[in-house]
This record gives C-alpha cells, structure tokens and sequence, in this order.
C-alpha cells in the first residue's frame, strides 16, 4: 500500500504518553507496515535497521510490547492487518472486475471480426480519400504560398529600384492585393519588374511634377492593368545598371507604339 488514511485525533488519543524516540518509531512501524503489506520482524534488531534506528532498540521494544501482538510470522498491529486485508480484498474484486471485462470485450471482438470486416474496408476506403483530400489541400495551400513569395519578391524588388528601405518598408494589404490582382489578370513577373523601372525612369511619377510629390507606389503600379501598362511605355534605364528589354518578352498585353526592344545605356 503507497496510501493510507491517519486519523490525527485517534492516534494522538493513544499516543501522548510516548516519548520523542517511542513516537518516531511507532510512526515508522506503521509505514513500514502498510508499505509492505506483511507483519514486522521478530527480531527488534532487523525491525531497527529497516526503520533506520539502530541504536534505539528499547524505544522499538517498548511500542512492540504496547501496539503489536507477537505471531509466528512476526509482529502485527490488529487496526493495520484490518485495512491491509480490506485493500487486498478490494485490490482483488478490482482485478477479477477488470478480467471479466476483458474477456467480454474479447469475446465481443472475436464473434464480430467477419461483421467488422466491411467496415474495416470501407475505413480503409474513407482514408484514401482523405489522404487524396490532403493532399490537394497542401497543392492549393503550396499555390498560395508561391503567389505569396512572388509578390513579395516584386515588392521587394520596388523597394530596391525605389531606394527604399525593406526593413521600414511593409507590403500592406492594399499593396499586396494590387500586386496579386495583376498577376492574376497574367502579367508575368517581369512584367511587373518593367512597369517598376519604367515608373522610376519617368520624372513626372518620381516628383518632378507641380505638387513635387512623387506617385510612385507599387500599389499605384499595379492598381489596374492599364495602369501597369502605361509604365511600360517608359525608358527601362536605371543609373549604372543596364537593362534588356528583349529579355522581358514580348507577350504584354498592350505594347505601346514605337516601344524600343534595345539595350539603353
């Protein structure tokens, strides 16, 4: 037994008179009781050296002679045999309690095992198809994630042409959303990436305008496709850096006239 209920009124009613040593060792009489479930030694010696007093030996005696009776298989306390034999005897209605209900969840198992056979399969069935589920999920979510990137690498390609600083710089919904909207429509990444240097090639969007304000944000970009388009009009030129045109393709949606493929110095 790991577990007994102590009554601290009942043994202190029987317990005052003992001394400091007499209480110590009754205490532990009394665990090493219930832990082993078996009476003490008839020798006081090896009783002192399990309880870990050896060299109180009278103290142990006198508590045997007033709480424990002697037998042949050793010293028993009447009120500890009482309970240890109640749990064993609980320990084993739980036991044979548990044996019954598993030989009858067994029988159970093995009358059924042709009935649960249809079942089986058709479980097996249900998780191909879940696993067929999953995986067109992960696809889609793969897709998404990829739409992701692309527009965060069209983003951060602005940031770099547009001397702006990625770290303070965040694709907002709203410039995310216009960016996605246009690959959506088909315009290629280079696509996006021309419109990009054609708007920083153009004076009036980079501020030399009126208002001395530059309309140079991705989001106006890419706010529609005729907006993006109308950048690609504009010099593909950036300073020190040059630029193939060819390389982007010719399958724009609108190619303005006079637009000049050549590499610009």
């Amino acid at each position: 037994m790991h577990y007994y209920q102590f009554n601290i009124g009942d043994y202190k009613s029987h317990t005052d008179h003992l001394d400091l040593l007499e209480d110590l060792a009754f205490r532990r009489m009394i665990d090493w009781s219930y832990l082993h479930e078996s009476p003490l030694p008839l020798d006081v010696n090896v009783i002192a050296k399990k309880i870990l007093m050896r060299t109180h030996t009278d103290s142990i005696a006198s508590v045997l002679e007033e709480f424990f009776h002697k037998t042949e298989d050793g010293y028993l306390n009447k009120r500890i045999t009482s309970e240890v034999e109640a749990f064993k005897s609980k320990s084993d209605k739980a036991r044979k309690s548990a044996e019954a209900r598993w030989n009858k969840v067994k029988a159970q198992s093995e009358g059924n095992a042709n009935a649960l056979r249809p079942q089986s399969e058709g479980n097996a069935k249900q998780e191909t198809l879940n696993t067929k589920q999953e995986t067109l999920n992960k696809k889609q979510a793969s897709d998404q994630s990829a739409k992701a990137n692309h527009s965060f690498e069209l983003f951060k390609y602005w940031c770099d042409v547009m001397g702006k600083n990625i770290s303070t710089s965040k694709l907002t919904p709203k410039r995310d959303k216009a960016i996605k909207a246009r690959l959506k429509e088909g315009y290629t990444i280079e696509q996006i990436k021309a419109a990009i240097d054609g708007c920083y090639n153009d004076p009036f969007s980079m501020g030399q305008n009126d208002r001395q304000k530059p309309f140079n944000d991705i989001e106006l970009i890419c706010r529609n496709g005729e907006k993006l388009e109308s950048f690609l009009g504009s010099t593909v030129q950036q300073t020190g850096n040059k630029r193939d045109i060819n390389a982007i393709g010719t399958d724009f949606k609108t190619v303005p006239e006079g637009f000049n493929r050549k590499v610009l110095y």
